[in-house]
């Protein structure tokens, strides 16, 4: 186990290619994410075009220079895009509905300063909702993000159990880990024009705002990558009954998996996406998958949707299916304790196999990202008042079929492991004896050794310690079912009563706040 030095993180090179092929820069973390926000916000000379689930006005950007100290003065996003309207126009698409509206609350703070070339419109479709999260800049350039605009969610790779400049209201206070990309090449053709259906499409927001002008979006797209999306009937150039591309394309990757399949999810609660992994199992003897969840979702009913879905399927036992959660622990500072510890919530949402296809976005492997709402219901009322009720999602579809690609893919795969394990990227050149499902196994049985056992040595920085995953309701019992016994040694900085568990308050707090 490391100690003190934290996590190993590879820095990826963008991949460079002739002008006319697509060009991917994975952000691994909202730290890299967000700066990379505000340098392309910095850099745009013709237009910013920003959809976001939600856009908070105070949220926050922290330098990379200055990610350690939680001191440090951050810069505000909304800031930088008043500064950026004085030589370009800022469109930006928000919900604005019972669900979720931050588009009234940033709308009235633009107003505020007299930001005239910063306009809003808002999505009035509840229950559903613009889950899309996207920056287009000049329409050269994107940022397909993973995270909202909101302070809860920003966080450096290092994940340290507690830091002053995430804010408890959306998660408790945990830390959080995401997935991002930056993209220039025909891709981001695809990506400007539904942000342009999306914005002509609204009648909320700035009623004499002229209409943008983009050509339909074309999601073959080029060199190995497309553009994959779920809307719901009735959306712009939509077909009649809205669309399902990236649940297509999740089965039909799915049905060609041989080796390994990688999931690092926020949610996995998806009927379909379940029977696809086990039927993929069951064709392929010798396929491994390693799945990463959280053990404690933001939104009420997901824990135990989740759970009643692996169990119901085998993969909860299956012998070639590892499941992981992720957790940070740091030296305690105080007598009383051992550890400081916290549960580290998955916001990606990253599905890869056979190091060959990968797709990433805003989509979770839940039923409104992809087909149906209602299909993760039990019960017949849900299932029948949901049935259909899906978001707005945008995924990139990456194949390894052009050269290069299969790196790419591969770079992101070894980022993410690098920083889940605490080993270095020498260490996943090629599978160790017995599997890469082993290695996880292994990692995670030393995970628990480390809590379960004396402290050696002090961590100035925290430790990745990748743990079984638990189908317990709360992370301390959820540590005592993996093995962890003496769990009064640890600072346990996030543990949720019997409401939060089963109810979610802070979410639904956050709907109507």
């Amino acid at each position: 186990m490391r100690d003190g030095a934290g996590p190993t993180v590879a820095r990826l090179v963008p991949i460079e290619r002739k002008p006319a092929d697509d060009r991917v820069t994975w952000l691994v973390d909202n730290a890299e994410a967000y700066r990379e926000v505000l340098r392309a916000i910095a850099r745009a000379r013709r237009s910013i075009w920003i959809a976001q689930l939600a856009f908070d006005a105070d949220c926050v950007a922290y330098d990379d220079a200055a990610t350690y100290d939680q001191t440090a003065v951050g810069s505000p996003l909304l800031q930088a895009l008043i500064d950026a309207s004085t030589r370009v126009p800022v469109r930006i698409v928000l919900n604005q509905s019972l669900l979720l509206d931050t588009a009234t609350p940033l709308r009235m703070a633009v107003r505020r300063v007299g930001a005239t070339d910063v306009r809003i419109r808002g999505i009035k479709r509840f229950p559903q909702l613009l889950h899309a999260k996207m920056v287009v800049i000049d329409e050269r350039e994107a940022l397909l993000l993973g995270s909202p605009f909101v302070n809860g969610y920003w966080d450096h790779a290092d994940h340290p159990p507690t830091d002053a400049r995430r804010g408890d209201r959306e998660l408790g206070g945990r830390p959080l880990h995401d997935v991002s990309m930056a993209i220039t090449g025909p891709a981001v053709h695809s990506l400007s024009a539904i942000f342009a259906e999306l914005w002509n499409d609204l009648s909320v927001g700035d009623a004499d705002d002229a209409a943008l002008e983009c050509r339909p979006a074309d999601a073959r797209g080029s060199d190995g990558i497309r553009i994959a999306r779920t809307a719901p009937a009735g959306a712009p150039h939509s077909h009649d009954a809205g669309r399902t591309d990236i649940l297509a394309a999740i089965e039909g990757a799915l049905a060609r998996a041989r080796r390994l399949v990688y999931v690092e999810h926020q949610y996995l609660s998806s009927r379909r996406v379940i029977a696809a992994l086990a039927e993929a199992l069951t064709r392929e003897d010798s396929l491994e998958v390693v799945i990463v969840l959280n053990q404690n979702p933001d939104v009420t009913a997901y824990r135990s949707w989740q759970n009643a879905r692996l169990r119901e399927s085998g993969l909860l036992s299956h012998p070639r299916v590892g499941l992981f959660a992720l957790w940070r622990a740091k030296s305690s500072t105080t007598d009383d304790y051992e550890w400081v510890v916290n549960q580290l919530f998955v916001h990606s949402k990253v599905l890869i196999v056979d190091d060959a296809w990968l797709t990433m976005g805003s989509a979770n492997l839940d039923g409104v990202s992809l087909h149906s709402y209602g299909d993760d219901f039990t019960g017949w009322l849900g299932r029948r008042i949901f049935r259909d009720v899906r978001n707005f999602d945008v995924n990139v579809v990456m194949t390894s079929e052009t050269h290069g690609r299969a790196d790419a893919i591969r770079t992101l795969c070894t980022r993410l492991w690098t920083e889940h394990l605490g080993v270095p990227a020498s260490a996943l050149d090629t599978p160790p004896a017995g599997g890469w499902l082993a290695l996880w196994r292994s990692r995670a049985a030393e995970g628990v050794a480390v809590l379960d056992g004396p402290r050696t040595d002090d961590v100035e920085r925290c430790l990745a310690l990748p743990l079984p995953y638990s189908t317990m309701p709360t992370p301390r019992l959820q540590l005592r079912d993996i093995g962890v016994r003496a769990t009064e040694r640890l600072d346990l900085r996030f543990d949720p009563g019997w409401l939060e568990v089963h109810f979610s308050p802070n979410w639904v707090r956050n709907m109507f706040a």
